[in-house]
């Protein structure tokens, strides 16, 4: 009689293909017939107590949920934690970096990479549904500055703050218990952090991020994230970037987002609103952004220094 059996192909169904001895033997699969399974690679080892049914390909929650099941103490931190809940700047994740205490040595082995740290609190460790371990945001953020660099850092909190994952003092927070001078990310961390004013809306897109700062680099003073602008009709907006004080605007479209003719003619509607109320506007493209920075800078300092002569005016 085969031991795949209709409970344990309904369990790996949502877990990745992944199942644990305690589990097989929960679903009434014997040690004997574990062991067959393994000898006729229908169920494949990936670490000690921890296999991966054959018909179900490798993953990244795969192999997250493989590390947490194998090591109670294991937490996925870094790029793979950023990919699993969809942070920007991740780019691909060739290991998968795993919290451990420093006397751990159960997952030696690739993909995996071990960060030993004995600093890590239980308010900073979320579980999630499926049973894979991550650090929290907060956690995760600080993390990460020991693998992005500044520009990218600034982004992925902006992404976090925006999503309302923590706060600005949960940041402070982890900062001060992490941060020292020999530990990897801390004086990256530190200085993003303390570089962002705790008033300062976040910003909902890297793209955003990256105007923002260069404009503060080239000395344009005033700039706010998401200021409420109130319409004549009573319908409040709120521009990426303005200046209140010069009521002038930027907005930064996303071509795969503001494509569609519906979404132009509302910005056209939403532009012709604020200039009544005479405030300037203007647009560039993510894709602008991403290729050709310098000129879309060049031009917004530009545009920003005749707008201040002509409100001075």
């Amino acid at each position: 009689m085969s031991a795949i059996t209709r409970l344990l192909a309904l369990h790996v169904r949502d877990r990745y293909g992944i199942v644990s001895d305690a589990e097989l033997r929960d679903l009434g699969v014997s040690v004997a017939q574990r062991r067959r399974l393994v000898e006729d690679e229908l169920l494949v080892p990936v670490f000690v107590g921890v296999y991966r049914l054959a018909s179900s390909p490798e993953s990244l929650e795969g192999w997250c949920l493989a590390v947490s099941l194998a090591d109670a103490r294991a937490v996925v931190t870094g790029r793979a934690a950023g990919r699993l809940v969809g942070l920007r700047q991740m780019g691909a994740a060739p290991t998968i970096e795993v919290r451990v205490p420093h006397y751990s040595n159960t997952l030696g082995a690739p993909p995996i990479l071990l960060r030993r740290c004995n600093i890590l609190d239980p308010e900073h460790v979320v579980t999630r549904p499926d049973g894979i371990r991550l650090v929290s945001p907060a956690r995760l953020a600080f993390d990460l500055g020991a693998v992005l660099d500044d520009r990218a850092l600034e982004s992925v909190i902006e992404q976090i703050l925006d999503r309302d994952w923590c706060t600005m003092a949960d940041l402070h927070a982890v900062g001060h218990r992490m941060c020292h001078p020999l530990r990897p990310g801390s004086k990256r961390f530190a200085r993003v952090v303390q570089c962002r004013p705790d008033w300062l809306k976040p910003a909902d897109s890297h793209a955003e991020v990256l105007v923002f700062d260069a404009l503060r680099r080239r000395g344009v003073a005033g700039l706010v994230r998401q200021h409420p602008i109130r319409l004549p009709d009573g319908i409040t907006v709120h521009p990426d970037i303005a200046i209140p004080d010069l009521r002038w605007a930027i907005e930064i479209d996303h071509v795969t987002w503001h494509g569609g003719r519906l979404d132009a003619q509302r910005d056209k509607q939403r532009d012709r609103a604020l200039r009544r109320i005479d405030w300037a506007v203007e647009r560039v493209t993510d894709d602008e952004v991403d290729h050709d920075l310098a000129r879309v800078i060049d031009e917004l300092v530009e545009l920003y220094q005749r707008r201040r002569q002509t409100i001075v005016a």
